[in-house]
């Protein structure tokens, strides 16, 4: 049974200093600063977080809602009186994304790799309510691969401050390794033995220009096979987490609840995925794979509380 390897953490904010933001930068900017930064000469890059929390406030959109149902759609009250979890993170997604785009970040924006992704829905969350988002990095640690850091949000309630949402995202830098670190070792995994396909997703070769419309997130590497392969891609690739907003289509239930979805290789546009839904105890679990090449995407879940 396949089921999603969700590193054990817990945010960390203690001695953080807050830098408030006016309004959520928009992603174009920050692939702006990037590009910007690919092209001038680089200062060494740091070995250590810059120890931070950006804070801002902002809305889940009535049109942002709209449009991501139109596109992915919810279920019952969710979408509807209360926002869907991936509405969360599209709008604190600009927040995080600025933060790693500054010059002290430690590792480069450019490459990045989305390793996991893990959301605690706790409370329903208002549409077209201030508000107050809250992200920040730690744990920067080596990997087989490179050096990983996870990026933490919190989204609360600013008149009560009550937590309603957050999320921890792992990423990973290939390109950096960090001074005087030893790297652990590739962790073995079984071979992966496809499970019987319950569903399958057709992804057309423009899905990653419509899920980049409602999100904001035209990463190019998302766009087209032209834009995608000018980064050294060979195509273009579905979004992370557009896969984690169709797995938990229709699935989303009054909060609280949890969802996890730990990614294993890209899914190359246009494709089919086939996929797995199956129930065990108290959470569903959900596989999807590439049938032709029975090699896997992404293994997820959601958890009631």
């Amino acid at each position: 049974m396949v089921t999603p390897n969700i590193i054990d953490s817990d945010p960390k904010t203690e001695s953080l200093r807050i830098i408030s933001v006016n309004e959520t930068p928009s992603l174009t900017s920050s692939y702006g600063k990037v590009a910007a930064g690919v092209i001038r000469r680089k200062r060494p890059m740091a070995v250590s977080l810059p120890g931070t929390c950006w804070e801002t406030t902002d809305v889940i959109s009535r049109q942002l809602v709209d449009d991501y149902n139109t596109l992915l759609s919810a279920s019952g009250d969710v979408g509807h009186n209360s926002a869907p979890s991936l509405t969360a993170h599209i709008t604190a997604f600009g927040l995080s994304t600025a933060m790693m785009a500054e010059r002290g970040f430690p590792l480069p924006l450019l490459g990045m790799v989305h390793l996991q992704h893990k959301v605690w829905h706790m409370s329903d969350i208002p549409i077209d309510q201030p508000l107050r988002i809250a992200t920040w990095a730690q744990n920067l640690a080596p990997h087989h691969a490179g050096t990983t850091v996870e990026i933490w949000v919190q989204i609360f309630d600013p008149t009560t401050d009550k937590l309603l949402w957050q999320s921890m995202a792992l990423y990973l830098s290939q390109s950096v390794k960090l001074p005087g670190a030893e790297q652990p070792p590739r962790p073995a995994r079984e071979p992966f033995r496809p499970p019987a396909m319950t569903a399958q997703w057709h992804l057309p070769k423009d899905i990653g220009r419509r899920y980049a419309a409602v999100s904001g997130d035209r990463n190019p590497i998302h766009l087209s096979n032209i834009t995608a392969k000018a980064l050294g891609m060979p195509s273009a690739i579905a979004h992370g987490m557009y896969a984690a907003g169709r797995m938990l289509a229709g699935r989303e239930t009054p909060a609280p609840y949890t969802w996890a979805i730990e990614f294993a290789s890209p899914m190359r546009l246009p494709t089919k995925v086939a996929v797995n839904y199956r129930h065990a105890n108290d959470r569903q679990l959900i596989t999807g794979w590439n049938a032709r090449k029975e090699k896997l995407n992404f293994a997820a879940e959601i958890r009631l509380h």
